[in-house]
């Protein structure tokens, strides 16, 4: 165990060493470039400065530096505050109206299944009934009528007679 944490140490060490050296290369190369030059050293007068301005403020006045970024702060945080509430408000919008439209949408799903359900049994009945009324007009438990003229059976939404129907 001891061996292992060496190692990662080891490798960590490389590694950060590496990342330094490429970070100092990198920087070396960029500053060969004279507009990368001039861009630096006026970034850098620029934060210099600032820096200085914001100090002199600290020194000359700190209690007024300090009000300053309380307010600043006490802006932000109730901008963010009403934000937050803002978001809330939004999000339980959406939520209670996409809840309540996906649990009326399920509820009626339910309610088409089911009534399908229904009329699909209520044909098969109305079938049995159809089928035992045949049979006792023709006196024959087992007969079905293949010759007789006007005993089409059709299937629904088929608009060609009974294929076992011969004319």
């Amino acid at each position: 165990m001891q061996t292992t944490t060496t190692v990662n140490e080891e490798k960590n060490g490389k590694l950060v060493k590496g990342i330094l050296v490429g970070a100092i290369v990198g920087g070396a190369v960029a500053m060969l470039d004279s507009t990368t030059r001039n861009k630096v050293r006026s970034t850098a007068g620029n934060v210099k400065s600032s820096s200085q301005g914001f100090y002199t403020r600290v020194k000359e006045n700190p209690s007024e530096v300090k009000d300053d970024w309380m307010d600043r702060i006490q802006s932000a945080s109730t901008v963010l505050k009403e934000a937050m509430n803002d978001a809330q408000s939004l999000y339980e919008k959406v939520n209670d109206e996409v809840v309540d439209q996906v649990n009326q949408v399920k509820e009626d799903s339910t309610e088409v299944l089911s009534t399908a359900k229904e009329a699909g049994e209520d044909l098969k009945d109305i079938g049995s009934k159809v089928k035992d009324a045949g049979q006792e007009v023709s006196g024959d438990e087992g007969y079905e009528p293949t010759n007789v003229p006007g005993s089409e059976t059709r299937t629904p939404g088929s608009t060609s007679a009974n294929p076992n129907t011969t004319l």
